[in-house]
């Protein structure tokens, strides 16, 4: 893959800078957060039905890594053997027989019919819902995940938003993946055509129409699963319907679609957006969607396009949070139940952990960059009351990234020699800074990225936790140097000293504003920027 296709300008600058060689950039591009790269395969926990079933699924995975074969191969072996044992086929002499028509015909979408018997033949005995999508998860590349946005969703989560199924109604998945939520909608409902899924992936297609094949085992019927883009506007002619149900875990952050001017509301190019309006293009009058969501939807500056497109095209019904629900990834998530009968005086339910609260709709056009807080009427009303009273902001303060060095373990130590201390963000605590742990070697040219020195050098500034659940700043007036898990401030706000800036960060008043307005465990600049410092 064309490195010059994911990293960033930013980015790619440094590491010219920094003569970072080629050879060196697969290392860079698969470590820590930047995944798109990585060769990792990990076995989706989550996805279970039952835990006590990991074992002996992780033995099996260890036999088919040793075999030595393509994924789609494996996939299509194993295909076989679950549909042997459950008696929806025979083999002899390596040829297919089923009374099945439809399956033989799902089975030759494989791009290949080549039969391995030590797969076949394996005892693969599960209570699970979905053993192919499980294997095919656990085959897949972290980077392939990570480029497709492709993360199937946790059970709990899907028989939460299902927990309400309308038996007549009409379901459609955008992103079915192997069929994880339309596998739940054929236990309620009995007439399989009402179940519609459309997917990017050919493999994840296949397997979902196995899956619903073995479902629906008494009916003679081929599942409308729809190997496609749903952001493609022939998605209207190949499905021919509408749905009283959209439920999906859209990708998040996919990369390889540019859709920019097929939605021009959107413009932050984020493709869960691009599937939030195309979903309302087919959805019936009084249709619901139901989609998971990272929990920046709610908050962060650059999705307030699609916050607006909700805003102004549905009722939300639900916003509940569920925190870490996805292995090996940081983000939170939520699930947002939207109506697409548009009501100006729609009641949102939140619920948020174990507290459950309720907001007319219409004061989120009134929260900073229309975000989606977690919070009730009365919290609104006293932030409503506190952003009112005459204030400033940090508008016009300055800012700086501590020092990203580019290898840690290269650049600090523990050793005061020909070094200066540098402080980290353990290192911060509320009002004052421990002692360095850490030294380094300044050398502005050998770093990858790095403030303008007056910043480091200040002769007042506030050194701040950067990734943290509470707002904690610290004083410094030593001129010290910080590392990127903490930031810079030098305040300038009329009326206030550097040493009440940070008294008013620290304080529970400033603490609850930013947790109930941003709801983030990352302390960012565009949102410390609208807190409310009074005029003295």
């Amino acid at each position: 893959m064309n490195a010059n296709l994911i990293i960033s300008k930013a980015t790619k600058n440094n590491w010219k800078r920094l003569n970072v060689k080629s050879i060196e950039l697969n290392s860079k591009l698969t470590s820590r957060a930047n995944k798109t790269l990585s060769s990792k395969i990990f076995i989706p926990t989550e996805y279970f039905k039952n835990k006590e079933n990991l074992p002996l699924f992780a033995k099996i995975l260890e036999k088919l890594n040793d075999i030595n074969s393509d994924t789609e191969v494996l996939i299509y072996n194993l295909t076989l053997n679950l549909l042997r044992k459950n008696g929806f086929i025979t083999l002899e002499n390596n040829e297919i027989y089923s009374d099945y028509p439809h399956l033989k015909t799902v089975l030759f979408e494989f791009k290949t019919q080549r039969i391995i018997k030590k797969i076949i033949d394996l005892d693969i005995n599960f209570d699970e819902y979905d053993i192919l999508g499980l294997f095919y998860q656990s085959l897949t590349k972290e980077g392939d995940k990570n480029v497709k946005g492709s993360y199937y969703t946790p059970k709990k989560i899907i028989d939460y938003i299902l927990s309400s199924t309308k038996v007549g109604a009409k379901y459609l998945d955008p992103c079915c993946g192997t069929g994880s939520f339309l596998l739940k909608i054929a236990d309620i409902i009995d007439n399989p055509e009402n179940i519609y899924g459309v997917d990017s992936d050919r493999i994840a297609c296949i397997i979902a129409k196995i899956n619903l094949i073995m479902k629906f085992k008494n009916k003679n019927y081929m599942p409308n699963i729809f190997y496609y883009d749903f952001l493609d506007d022939g998605i209207y002619t190949k499905l021919k319907t509408k749905f009283d149900i959209i439920v999906t875990n859209p990708p998040w952050g996919a990369k390889g679609n540019n859709k920019h001017s097929d939605f021009p509301d959107i413009k932050s190019g984020e493709s869960y957006s691009f599937f939030i309006v195309q979903a309302k293009k087919l959805l019936n009058k009084n249709g619901i969607l139901h989609f998971v969501l990272p929990e920046s939807v709610l908050n962060v500056k650059i999705h307030m396009d699609i916050r607006d497109y909700i805003l102004n095209n549905y009722s939300i019904c639900e916003i509940k949070t569920w925190g870490h629900a996805f292995k090996n990834v940081l983000t939170n998530v939520i699930t947002m139940k939207l109506s697409n009968l548009h009501n100006k005086n729609n009641i949102t339910n939140i619920i948020n952990g174990n507290i459950q609260k309720e907001l007319p709709q219409i004061y989120y056009q009134k929260t900073i960059n229309h975000n989606f807080i977690l919070a009730g009427k009365d919290e609104i009303k006293l932030i409503s009351k506190i952003i009112s009273t005459p204030h400033q902001t940090l508008s016009k303060s300055e800012w700086g990234l501590g020092i990203v060095t580019g290898n840690n373990s290269k650049h600090l130590s523990l050793n005061k020699d020909n070094s200066e201390r540098i402080f980290t963000g353990k290192d911060v605590k509320p009002y004052i800074l421990e002692e360095a742990k850490n030294y380094i070697k300044y050398k502005r040219t050998s770093f990858q990225q790095v403030a303008p020195d007056y910043i480091y050098r200040a002769t007042e500034k506030l050194i701040y936790k950067f990734v943290s659940k509470d707002l904690i700043f610290a004083y410094d007036n030593t001129k010290s140097l910080v590392l990127n898990s903490a930031n810079i401030l030098i305040p300038k706000v009329k009326t206030h000293s550097v040493k009440t800036v940070m008294a008013f960060l620290n304080s529970e008043l400033f603490n609850y504003l930013y947790k109930t307005m941003f709801n983030e465990i990352k302390i960012l600049k565009g949102n410390l920027i609208t807190l409310p410092f009074p005029e003295l």
